[in-house]
């Protein structure tokens, strides 16, 4: 990324942190400020703006209390510009004039940005509602209930040509992405170890299952996902990492946690069927006990003692009342 104006002033900083100043913003909030408005290119997109999934990492890494409160000190200090959807009821993006050059976009005062705004901007991913929640990225304008499907976020008309779908090339970047983080130890144990510790904490699971679970929720959830958003191909590593991040902590995230949980089950029960039905096609020694396809075990079912194991060396059962006794090591 490189800004529009890549040097500044002492002056004009000096100038800029005494409007600020004029403008009641607190001396805790200028260095803030100052971070946005220089640039904090790990929060941008490719346009180089600062997207509004982005708002909350911005407020963690900032220190700010509340979302709310990172945009109030944006809007007071009038030096940044905002950009909003086509109704001109939600911002999707603010930026930096050194950064970004989209002067029909700029607010310069409060009046500018319509009463009760603010409200729509997320606290924590955890505490907005299914309405308000600008993390959840399936939810059409004001509607909870309202789903769009995983082809894309917004409908657009058919002949538009930037309708999210999932191209060959958007498959393939989608997988790379994944595939370089778990390529790299540290976005590794940021990201995909906290999921398999989930799965293995609230499905009771085993780590080997607890793996099979986020293959399952990367390769059949994440994957076709990102790969139909067609703001995908558009961003950086790094925003793609912001992007994920804040996805995962959303209740969207979390019905893709649930959703790949109950895949895993699924698979898992379905093998187990499948296991149960080869074990009792497989009697290759007698129609009256079968032999395990995989371990070679020998076993036949009992009223009384359910499935008995059945020695390697015994004769071949005789008939479905014959019952083996480990004390004369024959069939009685």
């Amino acid at each position: 990324m490189k800004a529009l104006k890549t040097t500044i002033s002492i002056t004009e900083l000096q100038k800029t942190i005494g409007l600020w100043k004029k403008r009641k913003i607190t001396d805790s909030a200028i260095p803030k400020l100052l971070n946005l408005y220089l640039g904090l290119t790990p929060y941008m997109n490719s346009e180089q703006v600062y997207p509004v999934e982005n708002f909350y990492d911005i407020r963690l890494s900032l220190r700010f209390t509340t979302t709310q409160a990172l945009i109030e000190a944006v809007k007071n200090c009038q030096s940044f510009g905002f950009i909003q959807n086509e109704d001109r009821k939600q911002i999707t993006a603010f930026y930096s004039p050194l950064w970004h050059d989209n002067e029909s976009e700029k607010l310069t005062n409060e009046t500018d940005i319509q009463p009760g705004l603010p409200q729509i901007l997320p606290q924590t991913p955890a505490q907005t509602s299914a309405v308000d929640n600008i993390y959840n990225i399936y939810t059409k304008g004001s509607s909870s209930s309202e789903e769009l499907s995983p082809t894309g976020d917004t409908p657009l008309d058919d002949n538009s040509d930037k309708k999210n779908i999932v191209t060959p090339e958007s498959l393939a970047a989608a997988k790379e992405f994944f595939h370089l983080i778990n390529e790299d130890s540290a976005q590794k144990a940021q990201i995909l170890t906290p999921l398999i510790n989930w799965f293995q904490t609230h499905e009771g699971l085993t780590r080997k299952h607890a793996c099979e679970n986020l293959v399952y929720m990367v390769n059949e959830l994440l994957i076709p996902y990102f790969a139909s958003q067609a703001r995908f191909m558009k961003s950086n590593h790094t925003g793609r990492l912001c992007w994920l991040n804040n996805l995962l902590k959303s209740a969207h995230g979390q019905h893709l946690l649930n959703d790949a949980a109950r895949g895993g089950r699924q698979k898992r029960e379905q093998a187990a069927q499948e296991n149960r039905t080869n074990q009792r096609n497989n009697h290759p020694l007698s129609e009256f006990e079968w032999t395990d396809p995989e371990s070679g075990m020998r076993f036949y079912d009992d009223v009384d003692e359910g499935t008995v194991n059945i020695p390697e060396e015994a004769q071949p059962r005789p008939s479905a009342k014959a019952i083996w006794n480990v004390l004369s090591n024959q069939w009685t």
